[in-house]
């Protein structure tokens, strides 16, 4: 998908939109995505804002937080949700760290101490960390020390001595190795000498191997080095500017993805190795979008990213109901890092993403609630969207195989829009056919008009085009033939499916075509 080139020049192999079919999955050249189904129950009270898959030494938990402040702890195998005696915060700007075998999660505001949640086999217990550790809303974990950072200028002092905690200021824990057991590390008090001043607030921050990276909105900086500063020692840490260019305001965007950092801000998404910076969202040619997209972000949200399967999801939320256009609603971009092309998903509306840290590859989304019947205070998996049903074989039986309905009760219904394509030199033609080859296995196997095919023989780009046929589902490989019958310099093909299926996948799309006398006009 790229909207940055004129829609009478798109790259090969480009299209104007594509939206719930996946590109190149078993064997197809585009299949629709799986739905989805919620995984977690019941809903919890309050929208869903963060949690954590920590890998405890006693057992992995998936955590997720509520806005009312409650920790839930989720069973990985049924889905059953248990509430966990304690508060944490009402809201947070990223999921929970792991350090050695504790969790611990910061108030978005950044005016209350962080807290940490340890687990012992038995019981999942939340505590707060010392008295003197910063009043943090952002956290990470550099060579064995909890990193703490986006202070409240309201915070207080560091250790009562009197030092102002500045929100530009990054602090580093004790060493396990410090402090009196059980209060060891990060429980033990905080040095208040540890800590290292930046050229603005910070904003987001990403451990790297060698390397901190410090967010701004507006620029980045790298601390260098791996002996913080403490009282009686010298440090080798040093600060030098990464870009005076790009920044980044959305903590919940900045993820990795093997040695490498994405995140987003108002001007795109970007990728960086600590040493250059890519935009991804111009190399795929989707950055009039992205502008466009953010231009409408929900007053109040923040961008949330994740990486699986080697894609980048992105999600932008926005104000919506059930009558909202369909590029009005939050949208969910997909990148293939490898290939730096982007798609998008409809109906993905996620208020934060939760990442597996060992096991399957996995990551748990949690659903938007923002409209009362298209959302519910629960998570679910992307892997289901990915690794849905597969073809069934119509000679051994027909099955009744669902039709393809996410939980919230929407149909899954992919979109495919091509460029203006002008068929050959510049010239009038005489457009007889369109042929649209595919699979399409719904129920019955037989259902009528499940593909809608529309054209548009001038290049609007932002137009939708107008319908030419319909086409039932079939439940093997087959070429189906629309009549156009136009005279036109070029045609725009869209395939939207009208109904749900239980898998669709598209294979070709061609035009039977021939050229008029070119001095005709």
């Amino acid at each position: 998908m790229a909207r940055d080139h004129a829609i009478d020049q798109m790259p090969s192999g480009f299209v104007w939109d594509l939206a719930d079919y996946l590109p190149d999955r078993r064997g197809s050249k585009l299949e629709s995505r799986g739905a989805w189904s919620y995984f977690s129950n019941p809903a919890i009270a309050n929208p869903i804002w963060g949690g954590k898959h920590a890998a405890f030494r006693k057992g992995t938990k998936l955590f997720i937080c509520g806005a009312g402040g409650g920790l839930y702890d989720v069973d990985q195998t049924t889905g059953v949700v248990t509430q966990v005696t304690g508060t944490l915060f009402p809201s947070g700007l990223t999921n929970g760290v792991l350090l050695r075998d504790r969790v611990y999660f910061a108030s978005a505001a950044g005016d209350q101490l962080p807290k940490v949640v340890t687990y012992n086999g038995t019981t999942v217990t939340i505590a707060t960390i010392n008295a003197n550790a910063p009043h943090a809303s952002l956290l990470g974990v550099y060579k064995e020390r909890l990193l703490a950072a986006g202070v409240s200028s309201s915070g207080g002092i560091v250790d009562g001595t009197n030092i102002p905690v500045d929100p530009s200021y990054i602090f580093f824990s004790p060493t396990e190795a410090q402090g009196t057991s059980p209060n060891v590390g990060p429980l033990s008090a905080w040095d208040n000498k540890s800590f290292i001043g930046t050229t603005r607030a910070i904003t987001a921050l990403w451990p790297m191997a060698a390397q901190i990276l410090i967010f701004h909105d507006g620029s980045i900086e790298r601390i260098k080095g791996s002996i913080p500063p403490a009282a009686n020692l010298n440090t080798d840490m040093y600060t030098d500017t990464f870009s005076e260019q790009i920044g980044c305001s959305e903590p919940a965007s900045v993820v990795s993805w093997q040695e490498n950092v994405c995140f987003c801000n108002p001007h795109g998404v970007y990728l960086t190795d600590g040493a250059t910076i890519r935009s991804l969202t111009d190399q795929g040619g989707i950055s009039d979008l992205w502008t466009t997209i953010y231009g409408r972000k929900k007053p109040g949200t923040q961008v949330h990213a994740t990486v699986f399967l080697d894609q980048l999801f992105v999600t932008v939320l926005t104000t919506w109901n059930s009558g909202t256009a369909d590029e009005q609603r939050p949208m969910t971009l997909v990148c293939d890092l490898t290939s730096r092309t982007w798609m998008r998903l409809k109906n993905v509306h996620a208020t934060c993403y939760i990442d597996t840290e060992i096991g399957p590859e996995e990551v748990y989304w949690a659903v938007d609630p923002s409209v009362a019947t298209l959302g519910s205070n629960q998570v679910a998996k992307l892997s289901s969207m990915f690794f849905g049903p597969i073809e069934f074989d119509p000679d051994a039986g027909t099955p009744t195989a669902p039709d393809a309905v996410d939980g919230n009760g929407l149909p899954v219904l992919p979109h495919l829009r091509t460029g203006w394509m002008r068929l050959g030199q510049e010239g009038v033609k005489r457009v007889r056919h369109v042929y649209v080859s595919h699979m399409t296995q719904a129920n019955p196997t037989n259902k009528a008009d499940v593909l809608q095919v529309s054209a548009r023989y001038s290049p609007f780009p932002h137009l939708d085009p107008m319908l030419v046929g319909k086409i039932p589902a079939y439940p093997r490989y087959r070429r189906n033939r629309l009549r156009l019958d136009k005279r036109s310099y070029g045609v725009q093909i869209d395939v939207q499916a009208a109904l749900p299926a239980y898998l669709s996948r598209l294979y070709d799309i061609a035009i039977d075509s021939w050229p008029q006398d070119r001095g005709k006009l």
